[in-house]
């Protein structure tokens, strides 16, 4: 399994200016994670526009065991209640690959929340739609797992809306290479594109069809230990990323109340089991990465800031280049969540990722 990851991270360096391979072990473990037991996994996976993210989906997607979508509503995932094929039964089973999210991030207010209310239902196993008609309601079962690709920003402007209505996804922030090169890179590659992406694509598809067949006689279990790390990294994350509800003044509506790192643990396990799978022989940095990677960006280079080294708001605006009064805006919500707390006038780590 560790030749057909070689071979994946070869044909990439050759071809595109990669600064991130951390991130493509990630996304390649959680590929291959699809073919390990356990709860569905949903990764976003975060970065600028045009910054290589989408060279590596593509190519996993023309695996068979995975589907494609694009159109995210509300009626496209109840499909009405008339008889007939529906999105569920297609997705069920696949690796969905969404190439990006921006017809949710687009959509309207109502229809936004319309759409993470039902994602929450399809997570659970089950989407219920009431019609309102004689008929009565469509149910609608089924099970996939996801990797979803969104600009950062646009995630970051969802991320109170998302954590009123049950966060679902695990975070990784791509890391994108020198921009400059970058840009020649595409402009060398593109006489050749189609070529290049037959290329990726043999290797990927055939890394997925290593996964599958190693996924049939080994389930890369965690040991008693593992499992206790990954609990206490869940733990955390679902504190550290929990929304504090506030108006447009900047008053806080209610004390917030985190989540409880079951969902989050799954998910982090399987993408560790996905790693090993693909062949590496540690998880723990990659963990640790996304997990920092699923905490809201501004929040996360606050503590980091913060780790071992207490500092006024002041010092916190010109370590991070943050603004003041964002500064106060943020570590307010972190006390309120007793994350930070303040020592003769400086501020203090209480809870961080293990």
């Amino acid at each position: 399994m560790d030749e057909s990851l070689r071979k994946v991270k070869s044909t990439l360096a050759q071809h595109f200016e990669i600064n991130d391979w951390e991130g493509v072990d990630i996304i390649l473990a959680t590929a291959a994670a699809h073919y390990l037991t356990g709860e569905m996994l949903w990764l976003r996976f975060l970065g600028p526009s045009r910054s290589g993210r989408t060279e590596l989906l593509r190519a996993i997607a023309e695996h068979p065991d995975c589907a494609e979508m694009e159109v995210l509503t509300p009626a496209a995932f109840r499909g009405g209640f008339r008889k007939g094929p529906k999105i569920l039964s297609r997705l069920n089973g696949k690796l969905v690959i969404t190439k990006d999210m921006a017809s949710i991030l687009t959509a309207r207010k109502d229809m936004r929340n319309e759409i993470f209310g039902v994602l929450r239902g399809i997570k659970d196993g089950k989407l219920t739609s009431d019609f309102g008609s004689d008929q009565g309601h469509l149910e609608q079962a089924g099970t996939f797992d996801w990797i979803i690709a969104a600009t950062s920003s646009g995630i970051e402007q969802q991320r109170q809306l998302e954590g009123l209505l049950g966060q679902r996804f695990i975070d990784l922030r791509w890391q994108p290479g020198d921009r400059e090169k970058m840009a020649y890179k595409a402009a060398c590659n593109n006489p050749h594109l189609a070529d290049i992406r037959d290329d990726l694509t043999v290797e990927v598809v055939a890394l997925l069809y290593a996964a599958k067949t190693a996924a049939r006689t080994e389930t890369y279990p965690l040991g008693e230990p593992d499992l206790r790390q990954i609990a206490k990294v869940a733990d955390a994350v679902a504190v550290l990323r929990t929304p504090v509800q506030h108006d447009r003044q900047g008053h806080i509506l209610s004390l917030p109340e985190p989540e409880v790192g079951t969902e989050l643990a799954q998910g982090l396990s399987r993408i560790a089991r996905g790693l090993l799978c693909v062949g590496l022989d540690t998880w723990r940095p990659y963990i640790r990465r996304v997990a920092w990677d699923s905490v809201p960006l501004i929040r996360a280079q606050i503590l980091r800031s913060l780790e071992g080294n207490p500092q006024t708001a002041a010092e916190l605006e010109m370590a991070t280049g943050i603004p003041l009064r964002s500064v106060y805006h943020h570590v307010e919500q972190l006390e309120l969540l007793k994350v930070v707390k303040d020592v003769g006038g400086k501020k203090e780590v209480s809870i961080t990722l293990p």
